[in-house]
């Protein structure tokens, strides 16, 4: 009988020390400083629109699934992801293992750069990722073989999926070499910027100011609308 309880997983804490997480961009000059947490969250919130509102639908990535329909997909991700899967902002509060599952049961067509980015930015992040690939695609453990059973139900040709992943030079190959794809090979209806965590860090260094400091309320106020509704009077240009 399928099951759709998700193994019970340790939780461990998020680090709250954005300088210690971003450490490994930093010493290889991928990113030029920290943000800081005003910064995060314009970015965010320009940003969230972008991720929400795409040009192009993402249904035919599930064809043939016996679940792929997003109407039965989304509460099957949700039961093993918890509500963590509706988080739309920069993912550094997320714990290891949502980013993890998230990469598992959602699929993605391209490298998922800023996922894999956010992985790194946790110790020991993309050995841990690979090991639960593994442990999904060959059933090794209990909880690799109760994930590979439902994931198999939201994507089709789940092996094929893991296996960029998973294979030689794949894409945590790519990932720990930081061989990451060209801004410019973005999807047309993404900016760049917001594609990778490096990218969208600095973007949010700058774009906005450290802090609100100075501004008037109503001149907050308005910089968090604009920011928030950029995306939708794009689209109606």
């Amino acid at each position: 009988m399928l099951s759709l309880r998700a193994p019970r997983i340790k939780k461990t804490p998020v680090s709250k020390d954005l300088a210690l997480r971003l450490g490994t961009f930093l010493e290889r000059g991928l990113v030029q400083g920290v943000p800081t947490p005003w910064q995060l969250l314009l970015g965010q919130l320009e940003m969230a629109p972008y991720v929400l509102l795409p040009d192009a639908g993402d249904q035919a990535r599930y064809d043939g699934a016996p679940l792929g329909n997003p109407l039965f997909r989304t509460p099957l991700i949700v039961s093993q992801i918890g509500w963590e899967h509706f988080r739309i902002g920069h993912g550094l509060l997320s714990t290891p293992e949502t980013l993890e599952l998230h990469l598992a049961y959602v699929y993605h067509e391209g490298m998922p750069t800023f996922d894999l980015q956010l992985v790194q930015t946790h110790a020991g992040g993309l050995a841990r990722l690979r090991r639960l690939f593994e442990a999904i695609e060959h059933g090794s453990s209990p909880t690799g073989a109760h994930h590979r059973r439902l994931i198999d139900l939201v994507i089709p040709n789940g092996t094929a999926y893991r296996q960029r992943f998973l294979e030689p030079g794949g894409w945590v190959d790519q990932a720990a070499a930081f061989d990451y794809p060209p801004l410019a090979t973005a999807a047309a209806f993404l900016r760049p910027e917001f594609t990778q965590l490096t990218s969208f860090v600095d973007y949010c260094i700058d774009t906005f100011a450290a802090s609100p400091s100075g501004q008037s309320p109503l001149a907050v106020v308005r910089e968090l609308a604009l920011l928030g509704t950029r995306r939708i009077r794009e689209k109606g240009r």
